[in-house]
């Protein structure tokens, strides 16, 4: 028997109160707090990629956090919006579960459930994005639409703002979040920390796009410029730090959780107290430039609001940006000697999935020279290349080189009366941009367009330079399919339609996926039974074919599991989308939303009520409902 002697019985005591806290895992987390629960601590992509898919069908009854029972797929015992304001739920559990407004007919097969969180479970709050939904709900004639793009449009604000203050709210902390004398001018600028979704880390190109739907209201709202001018400010930091990375860990002023990441064998090697997962992939690169493009484009021209997202940081990780590109674009052998290069990034992974690692010890198959191209090592969907020329990525590149060129142009006095030009040679910078620029478009038409046999002149989705090309579409941005999209090329020309047709074909793109109930492109990272949502959101934003527009957003809108919400990807064999992956998943759902604006203003006859047609709506002209602060 152990006797604790009287004094100490307190200080014991308390012991044993703080013991059963930690241990014990409260209700109350939300969306973004993993502290609570060992399941979602290890919810890493690859473990989420090896779970089996979500099914409607076998999962009726699903507890709750309170430990009772929430009815999933049945709508005679819904789950209703009003009962869960009092308690923010996780929203991975959250999205799973059917929740209905009081207003709501659920007796309507056409009424899908409302499951944006609680008022005061949201992560962030706009007024223009909540005015744009009720104008836009009043006009759709399909209530299916009108719900789910209620639930989609503001998906990224209401759940993934993992961390945001504002310029004033950083200057004001009592403790700065950047002590060091070198970083403190970071204290009066605004960040902003945005996660995936299910993953509680920042992807570079999911957060950019993900925010893209929004950029060009931040003109009416300063709360939601002041958000991705944040959003810049944080991407600067991570890029300029770890510029061949592709995720990242929240930083620790931050002062929320983190989940586990992927510490691999990596060379150059990482901060890993930062770092998610360092897979090097040119389009995360690109996404950076087009975050900050966009905001270019729509800031307002007040107070050089719109020349803002120049700080030291980001012209650091302008600099890194265009080190990995001189570093990447090296081949694998010198063309005169045959000897082989220095690799200047290598990626290994101890792994059972192949697309998971890099072949030849992590340096990836051989490229060739003279090929004008950037390599990149993994694709948009984290899977590795087979071939280091990624079209798509290359493209994307050249796009926004050329057009960040144009801006920084503008801007050059802007960065010298700012003392800024010391951290980057503005002319020698724009002139490189340039040569980049051209250089892969010049590669791209020379050596990845090739005949098919049925189709005529097409882009490969990937080469190596030798005549290995690579003959497929993957379904996440930037895709072959996303070219006119990324500005690359017109709609339509006649070689981006070749290309199109022949990606939207099964007998054209191994990845086209064709069921019963669902079809789309997928790719490897999920496997052959999987459409992405995605994949047909691209597709409508690159059609001017009525029937077909009509046709993929059909599938879009009897797809979701009866959930209304838009998924990584759905099962094309399983019926109203009932399998599918990923719950809680941002960017699909800003893609979904920023292809109903499209349409809402290019083709609104097809969405919209019949009072209504000819009326397009266009976000540039919402003036009138303008926020002022």
């Amino acid at each position: 028997m152990i006797i604790i002697r009287k004094k100490y019985r307190p200080i014991f005591l308390a012991l044993i109160v703080f013991l059963i806290y930690k241990c014990y895992p409260s209700n109350s987390t939300y969306n973004n707090d993993y502290d609570n629960s060992e399941q979602k601590l290890s919810l890493t992509k690859e473990k989420l990629k090896k779970q089996p898919p979500h099914n409607a069908d076998n999962n009726d009854l699903r507890p709750l956090s309170n430990g009772k029972s929430g009815v999933f797929t049945n709508n005679k015992n819904p789950m209703f919006y009003q009962n869960s304001v009092k308690k923010c739920i996780n929203y991975m559990e959250y999205s799973s579960v059917k929740h209905y407004l009081e207003t709501d007919d659920i007796s309507d097969p056409l009424t899908l459930p409302f499951q944006r969180p609680p008022k005061n479970c949201r992560t962030f709050h706009s007024d223009i994005i909540e005015i744009v939904i009720d104008e836009l709900k009043k006009r759709f004639k399909d209530p299916r639409l009108s719900r789910i793009f209620e639930n989609a449009f503001p998906n990224t604000l209401d759940t993934t703002i993992l961390f945001h203050v504002t310029a004033e709210e950083n200057s004001k902390l009592s403790k700065k979040n950047h002590n060091n004398p070198r970083t403190a001018y970071r204290n009066m600028l605004p960040e902003s920390f945005i996660v995936t979704g299910d993953i509680h880390a920042e992807w570079l190109r999911d957060s950019s796009w993900q925010l893209s739907v929004y950029q060009p209201l931040i003109k009416y709202d300063s709360k939601l410029l002041e958000l991705i001018r944040g959003a810049i400010n944080t991407q600067s930091q991570l890029l300029a730090s770890n510029p061949y990375c592709n995720a990242f860990h929240p930083l620790p002023y931050m002062k929320v959780s983190k989940v586990p990441g992927h510490i691999d064998r990596v060379r150059p090697s990482p901060n890993w107290a930062h770092v998610f997962e360092c897979k090097y992939e040119i389009d995360s690169l690109a996404a950076f430039l087009t975050l900050t493009r966009e905001y270019y484009e729509n800031a307002p021209r007040v107070d050089d609001m719109e020349k803002k997202f120049i700080t030291k940081d980001w012209l650091r990780a302008l600099s890194q940006l265009m080190l990995v590109l001189n570093r990447e674009k090296t081949p694998t052998f010198q063309k005169d000697t045959g000897n082989v290069n220095n690799f200047n990034y290598i990626f290994q992974r101890d792994t059972n999935i192949g697309s998971e690692t890099r072949p030849l010890a992590g340096t990836g198959n051989p490229a060739k020279y003279d090929i004008n191209l950037i390599k990149s090592a993994f694709r948009p969907s984290d899977d590795a290349t087979i071939f280091s020329f990624f079209i798509p990525g290359n493209a994307h590149m050249a796009v926004e080189l050329k057009k960040m060129a144009a801006i920084l142009e503008k801007l050059k006095d802007y960065i010298h009366v700012n003392d800024l030009d010391n951290f980057i040679n503005v002319d020698k910078t724009l002139e490189a941009m340039m040569v980049y620029a051209l250089n892969i478009e010049t590669g791209i038409l020379e050596h990845a367009v090739f005949q098919d046999p049925k189709h005529g002149q097409v882009l490969a989705y990937e080469i190596d330079g030798y005549g290995s090309k690579l003959m497929m579409d993957d379904a996440n941005i930037p895709s072959l399919l996303s070219l006119p999209d990324l500005g690359f090329l017109n709609v339509s020309d006649p070689l981006y339609q070749n290309t199109r047709k022949m990606i939207l074909s099964r007998d054209g793109n191994p990845y086209y996926l064709k069921g019963p109930y669902f079809e789309g492109i997928g790719g490897p990272h999920i496997g052959i039974h999987n459409a992405w949502p995605m994949s047909l959101t691209m597709a409508i934003r690159t059609s001017n074919d009525d029937a077909e527009i009509l046709k993929y957003l059909d599938l879009l809108l009897s797809n979701t599991a009866g959930l209304g919400l838009i998924h990584e990807s759905i099962q094309v064999h399983k019926p109203n989308g009932q399998q599918y992956t990923r719950p809680w998943f941002a960017w699909a759902n800003s893609e979904f939303a920023k292809t109903i604006l499209h349409l809402a203003e290019h083709k609104p006859d097809l969405i919209f009520k019949e009072e209504y047609w000819g009326k397009p709506f266009v976000l540039k002209d919402l003036d009138q409902y303008r926020i002022v602060d």
